[in-house]
């Protein structure tokens, strides 16, 4: 029988963190995008920080120590010899030498992995990255979970041999319409099997949304170890020179919940109605289309609205008495209801972003932003945004 009995600590035990809080070392995470979202990006960005002193990822302190990465996706590594080469640029104290990049050429079995562990274990990574789970196990059919089984198993025991933390790539499959990437988790059965300990999605945000800028948004969508963190903006910016870039922290813009769209849909359309309002299975379809939900949501929106008073039900005085939904209050008139007010129904202005961190004796702010001295963007939008100290506080 293949169970043995664990000793009980008296204390919680220590977590040890590749990223603080984020990335547990000794366990495989996984991060999934869409095709060309970032991953690659991301992944070069961590690596580097990894190669610092005193590297993070957003505020969160990041181990220091080598990092190997298995690129199955491009066999010459293009992609993230071009990344990693420009986060370089940026930040003159990380130590190229221990990055280490490694083509996976014919696939990898779970043999291949187990003669990795042999290698790896006299040296220990701090960081681990396979990019991607498809391309380096060819073959295997991520929707079998029986196919699947092996090589995850064989990635476990890599990073538990290790102590390192193991970052898996992963891809989606397509996404309906207004679906985000954390809404439809990686492709096939890979996260599902094998519970990965942390789980992140990642998206582009659009540029209308973020004044034009190239932001990244990641969203961990599993974390066994410690709370659960909001989402982290990442806003990709270019030195002076358009060889170097770095990430630095972003405000995102508040987000709301599909309830919450379908609510605001919902007041805005029996608002265009007026005094003809809308019936009941017209005003659905409408919130279906117009705020890109189910028409469950709409459905479980209005009942919401109708509970707290703001929408109710009237008959015309037409033959048939048809029936109609109408605001109780109209909007224009009301502006004090807390359910019109406009941090609830309205869209909050974009939180302007700081072009810099402080000087450390580092080098660098304290979120990571590489310093040097005089003008560094060819970005001028930027000039309008808040002094240092003035810098909003963006957690992960």
């Amino acid at each position: 029988m293949a169970v043995k009995r664990l000793t009980l600590p008296q204390d919680p035990p220590l977590v040890e963190w590749f990223v603080e809080s984020l990335i547990p070392s000794g366990y495989v995470s996984v991060l999934f995008a869409k095709q060309g979202e970032g991953k690659t990006q991301l992944a070069a960005y961590l690596a580097v920080q990894a190669a610092r002193p005193q590297g993070v990822l957003g505020r969160r302190a990041v181990r220091h120590g080598r990092v190997v990465i298995l690129d199955a996706d491009d066999p010459g590594g293009l992609g993230y010899s071009l990344w990693l080469n420009r986060f370089l640029r940026a930040y003159g104290d990380a130590d190229r030498g221990l990055l280490d990049l490694r083509a996976v050429e014919g696939g990898l079995t779970p043999e291949d992995v187990l003669a990795l562990e042999e290698e790896l274990k006299a040296d220990p990574p701090a960081l681990i990255i396979l990019d991607a789970f498809a391309s380096a196990f060819l073959g295997v059919d991520v929707l079998k979970p029986n196919q699947v089984h092996a090589p995850i198993r064989a990635l476990t025991s890599l990073a538990q041999a290790t102590g390192s933390a193991l970052l898996l790539l992963d891809h989606v499959g397509k996404l309906a319409p207004g679906q985000t990437v954390a809404e439809k988790g990686p492709l096939g059965s890979t996260a599902k099997l094998f519970s990965p300990r942390a789980a992140f999605a990642l998206d582009r945000m659009p540029p209308r949304e973020v004044e034009g800028r190239d932001v990244l948004k990641l969203t961990c969508i599993k974390q066994s170890y410690a709370p659960l963190p909001p989402p982290l903006g990442l806003e990709l910016l270019w030195l002076e020179d358009g060889e170097g870039a770095y990430f630095r922290p972003y405000l995102l813009p508040e987000s709301t919940t599909l309830e919450e769209q379908a609510e605001k849909a919902i007041l805005a359309l029996l608002g265009e109605a007026g005094e003809e309002g809308l019936p009941r299975k017209v005003l659905l379809a409408e919130v279906v289309a117009r705020a890109n939900v189910s028409e469950r949501t709409a459905t479980r929106a209005l009942g919401g609205l109708r509970a707290k008073g703001v929408v109710a039900e009237e008959e015309l005085p037409r033959p048939g008495r048809p029936k109609v939904l109408k605001l109780s209050i109209p909007l224009a008139q009301n502006r004090g209801n807390a359910l019109q007010d406009e941090k609830i129904f309205c869209a909050n202005p974009l939180a302007q972003n700081p072009p810099f961190g402080t000087k450390t004796p580092e080098g660098g702010s304290g979120d990571g932003t590489p310093f040097r001295e005089g003008p560094r963007l060819s970005t001028p939008h930027l000039a309008g945004n808040p002094s240092p100290q003035e810098e909003p506080e963006v957690e992960l």
